[in-house]
């Protein structure tokens, strides 16, 4: 009897975060469940707290890998993607929450443009604003991403597209393109991997896209507890290895008209700037400057109020950090 491949395999890499996997899974699995060609692979990458009574859990539905320590987040989607049995991979952090038809149009997307090596989708804070629609890298050698923090049903992230960046919290990838870069590198160690993997993939002719028709909520950074030393390592080898690369962030925004030159006949030029990606020296920045440090202090009174009110319930509380990925 011959065994067909499935269409896509879905890795989730885990690690420690037994609760959020288990909330992941059972979203995943209704997110899916009217298609017959998805794989879903779950990563452990060696959790020691509950995670493997999860994956127990979803046995029927999710197989499994499992390394004998932490290895970091390259490594455990690479184990995925070896035990996959897919012609394509997505990449799926646990901390997602997926809005309807989100793999049905990530599908379509890559089956309308092939010439599509890596695929991103665009990704919401809780509070509905945009945390993902592709990143650029900035004139200070760093990526970012691009319109953080936009609204949802804002124009300049509704355009699908070719993009230098996608992130790899959600990342689809044909398996032939995933087996030519021979995955996430590891050298990096939970940061960076796939910003690395978007620009190996480009330097050999593939294009980088995002997909805005596919959209899942984010809640960042949940899993990246007590990892800061790791992250700015990898960031330094990640300057270390591209740090020559020309910054793209200008483009997109000149392409999207959120910046606009106007020239003359002479010397100086014009630039005609959206308020909403960039302030002129000299217009108007320091109040604005001076009303984001208000909000963050208003923000820091709230959080130390929650954390009074759970210490009273005999709860606890922690503020949640938004690195880059």
């Amino acid at each position: 009897m011959t065994t067909i491949s499935p269409r896509v395999s879905i890795v989730v890499p885990t690690y420690n975060t037994a609760g959020l996997l288990r909330t992941c899974l059972n979203l995943l699995l209704d997110s899916v469940s009217h298609r017959d060609d998805v794989e879903i692979v779950v990563s452990d990458d060696g959790s020691i707290d509950d995670t493997s009574q999860v994956i127990a859990e979803f046995s029927a539905a999710a197989t499994s890998v499992r390394s004998s320590y932490n290895r970091g987040f390259a490594s455990a989607c690479n184990a995925g993607a070896a035990a996959a049995r897919g012609s394509s991979f997505v990449f799926y952090n646990t901390d997602l929450e997926p809005a309807p038809r989100w793999l049905d149009e990530l599908l379509d997307y890559a089956d309308a443009h092939p010439e599509a090596a890596v695929i991103g989708c665009k990704l919401l804070f809780p509070d509905g604003r945009i945390q993902h629609a592709g990143c650029v890298l900035c004139a200070d050698g760093y990526p970012r991403h691009a319109y953080a923090g936009f609204p949802a049903d804002h124009e300049v992230v509704n355009r699908s597209g070719p993009v230098g960046i996608v992130t790899g919290a959600c990342m689809y990838l044909p398996r032939r393109w995933y087996e030519q870069m021979d995955g996430f590198d590891t050298w990096y160690t939970n940061g960076y991997e796939d910003v690395d993997l978007c620009f190996r993939v480009g330097e050999v002719g593939g294009e980088v896209h995002y997909c805005h028709l596919s959209t899942l909520t984010h809640l960042v950074s949940a899993t990246r507890e007590g990892r800061t030393a790791e992250f700015a390592e990898s960031e330094r080898r990640f300057v270390e290895r591209w740090g020559h690369r020309r910054p793209d962030d200008f483009d997109r925004y000149l392409r999207d008209g959120m910046i606009e030159v106007v020239y003359g006949k002479y010397f100086p030029f014009r630039l005609r700037v959206s308020p909403e990606v960039a302030v002129i020296a000299g217009s108007g920045e320091d109040k604005y400057a001076a009303l984001v440090a208000q909000l963050h202090d208003v923000r820091r009174a709230n959080a130390a109020l929650r954390r009074d009110a759970s210490a009273v319930q005999g709860g606890g509380s922690e503020e949640q950090s938004f690195p880059l990925n």
